[in-house]
């Protein structure tokens, strides 16, 4: 079990929207932004890594190295990768 997403402060000031989909992946929507699913997966040693696609089932699109010691500092650095991919 992965910890809830917390959008962060920008995410409320540029009215984006978190859409939860099936196994864990979360839609993000915003005015004048394009779509992105985000999502965390376990990654080795009991750690965590971001997931940052432009379609539901489609590839990673960015990556945040080093795997996160934790499921939400994993949730953070997704929500990063959209910002830094999408809102710029």
């Amino acid at each position: 079990m992965t910890a809830e997403p917390v959008p962060p402060f920008w995410f409320g000031q540029r009215q984006c929207k978190l859409e939860p989909l099936e196994d864990g992946v979360y839609r993000v929507t915003g005015p004048n932004l394009a779509e992105a699913f985000i999502s965390v997966r376990s990654a080795a040693d009991d750690r965590w890594a971001p997931v940052f696609r432009s379609s539901k089932d489609g590839p990673n699109l960015a990556e945040s190295t080093p795997p996160l010691d934790t499921a939400r500092e994993a949730w953070q650095a997704a929500f990063e990768l959209y910002r830094t991919q999408v809102v710029v």
